[in-house]
């Protein structure tokens, strides 16, 4: 009868060990994407925030004049806009430098998530278990001009110049991975251009895919 009961109590114990392990599959598989989309939301913030420091570091006193020469005629009249590339490739370089430091330093920081929070309801916010998420850099930050033309009331133009950065991160939890793109495009620089938009714009190759200088004269 021993041997009976014993036997039982193992049937048992397999029986619930079994059940265990597959409400944890279920539970995981189910929490996974869950958790990824906190997990993420969570680092794209802070990367945001990080992008966005580099670029007040770096541009805070930046000009129209630094990045832009504005030639007239004799009547005052605007002839030709010419990029200031080194200054662009200079500032841009720096920008991305800096701001990959920063996103650098975000790896050696710890960022959890608790299981209540994953779940989005209130009652369960901050509790249950918590999971550590690491982030990864993933290659250079990259970072570019872009800028725009755009009405700005009668033979009036505004000319706006951003910059915009991409970075790209990993976020690893114990149970998966994924690939996280941050984008940040912050105006810079910007005039007002009076009377007709020039028709030349003085461009050099190697930045001739940072700058789109195509007027947009519909006004959306």
């Amino acid at each position: 009868m021993r041997k009976g009961k014993k036997g039982l109590l193992l049937l048992a114990l397999g029986v619930v060990l079994a059940l265990g392990a597959a409400i944890a599959v279920v539970t995981e598989v189910n929490l996974r994407p869950i958790i990824l989309n906190t997990a993420e939301s969570r680092v794209r913030a802070i990367a945001l925030d990080a992008v966005n420091s580099a670029i007040a570091r770096n541009l805070s006193a930046i000009t129209y004049e630094d990045l832009i020469r504005v030639d007239t005629d004799g009547q005052g009249r605007v002839t030709l806009l010419q990029a200031n590339t080194v200054n662009m490739n200079r500032i841009s370089t720096q920008t991305a430098l800096t701001a990959q430091q920063y996103i650098a330093d975000i790896a050696d920081q710890s960022i959890r998530i608790s299981i209540g929070s994953a779940t989005g309801s209130p009652l369960l916010a901050g509790r249950g278990p918590e999971m550590l998420v690491k982030v990864v850099p993933v290659g250079s930050v990259s970072s570019e001009f872009v800028t725009e033309f755009r009405t700005a009331g009668i033979n009036q133009t505004r000319h706006k110049v951003y910059i915009r950065i991409r970075a790209n991160m990993r976020i690893v939890i114990p149970t998966g991975a994924r690939e996280v793109e941050v984008v940040a495009q912050v105006p810079v620089a910007e005039t007002v251009i009076v009377g007709q938009v020039p028709q030349s714009y003085v461009n050099v190759d190697s930045t001739e895919d940072m700058l789109n200088l195509l007027p947009d004269m519909s006004g959306s």
